[in-house]
């Protein structure tokens, strides 16, 4: 039987410096499943000024990565860290635990934190950053 796997992505401006992107990941991620995810971003960030990203990343549902998308996602980040202003990693295992204190250590000017509930997290990103 075929696993259903893949990506919703939702993007909404606040404004010309503020970006709201929020990623539902089910099953495993696949390479062109994130490269579609990032294609989608860098058209939007291009439109931005010195755009800043409050992103929340749920990984409920997350089963896993291709070897592929794991490496585009390192690229990805070590590119666009720097935009993140906040991330919200949402899970309910050890290994999204775990993607998170990673993701902190690749975003070095970004508050990341991991919670495992949806609204506790959405009201950590409506926080002010400081």
């Amino acid at each position: 039987m075929l696993e259903a796997h893949g990506m919703a992505v939702e993007m909404k401006k606040q404004d010309n410096h503020t970006l709201y992107l929020t990623i539902k990941i089910y099953g495993d991620i696949a390479y062109d499943d994130f490269r579609a995810m990032e294609q989608q971003l860098e058209q939007t960030l291009a439109t931005m000024d010195r755009p800043r990203i409050k992103a929340l990343v749920d990984m409920i549902d997350f089963g896993g990565w291709e070897a592929r998308a794991f490496w585009e996602d390192i690229r990805f980040t070590r590119k666009h860290g720097d935009e993140f202003g906040k991330l919200a990693i949402v899970g309910v295992e050890f290994k999204e635990k775990l993607m998170a204190r990673v993701a902190d250590w690749f975003l070095l000017s970004s508050q990341v934190e991991y919670f495992e509930h949806l609204d506790q997290a959405r009201a950590w990103l409506e926080q002010d950053e400081g």
